[in-house]
């Protein structure tokens, strides 16, 4: 049967009767599967729809040899810029905002010379996200840029390694306060314990804050830091 909507969903206790629907699971993915019909989803908890989305096609999951999800799990701290800050590597980036689609947030962004092409979409854990990512050609991220909404976010982002993790402290371009950024850190599960760098003041941890997120800054003729 040729189905015309695809849903990521969470691996279901149970598969029903597959009367009017497909469900397609992988072997390296235990923890979602790929239910296909004409729009029901039956009851099964549906994570996205994915309907159409190159990165969810048979030959790119292939390439991932049969994994589906890519978790982003992040922590967030609003901090103040340390003294030493110029000692660490550093990186210039812009990134834009493609309109949602499908439960998926587009972003494109340059990272210094190279173009890359970002989608997330929401997993119901405020720390936890799925991205997925490819790099695109310069010319792409120009015809992107055409149809961005809100602003373009400027920022320099530098690399502090500390106790296994590298923490990335984003110091923004047209702030209203002058003197903090943003840190964050990318742990291989939510309840990763966490070492700040002696060296940097927390104000505090903004992880469960959708108003320190960067797509909220996009929003924002001048980025406000303190609330």
């Amino acid at each position: 049967m040729n189905y015309t909507k695809k849903f990521l969903i969470k691996m279901p206790d149970s598969f029903g009767d597959g009367k009017g629907y497909s469900i397609r699971i992988y072997r390296n993915e235990k923890n979602a599967a790929i239910l296909e019909s004409n729009g029901e989803t039956y009851g099964f908890e549906v994570i996205v729809e994915i309907t159409g989305n190159d990165f969810y096609s048979d030959e790119a999951i292939a390439k991932r040899d049969g994994k589906l999800l890519f978790l982003e799990i992040e922590r967030r701290w609003l901090v103040k810029i340390p003294e030493n800050i110029g000692e660490f590597e550093s990186h210039y980036i812009e990134q834009a905002y493609l309109a949602p689609e499908k439960g998926f947030q587009g972003r494109i962004r340059r990272w210094d010379d190279k173009f890359i092409y970002t989608e997330k979409a929401r997993t119901g854990s405020s720390m936890t996200r799925i991205e997925n990512e490819k790099e695109i050609t310069e010319t792409e991220y120009a015809e992107f840029l055409k149809h961005t909404i809100l602003n373009v976010i400027k920022k320099r982002r530098y690399i502090i390694p500390c106790d296994g993790i590298h923490f990335e402290l984003d110091i923004f371009e047209n702030t209203v306060e002058s003197g903090y950024a943003i840190m964050e850190a990318e742990l291989p599960d939510e309840k990763s314990e966490v070492k700040i760098p002696d060296f940097v003041e927390i104000i505090r941890e903004v992880t469960e804050d959708s108003y320190y997120t960067n797509r909220n800054f996009a929003s924002m003729d001048k980025i406000k830091l303190l609330k």
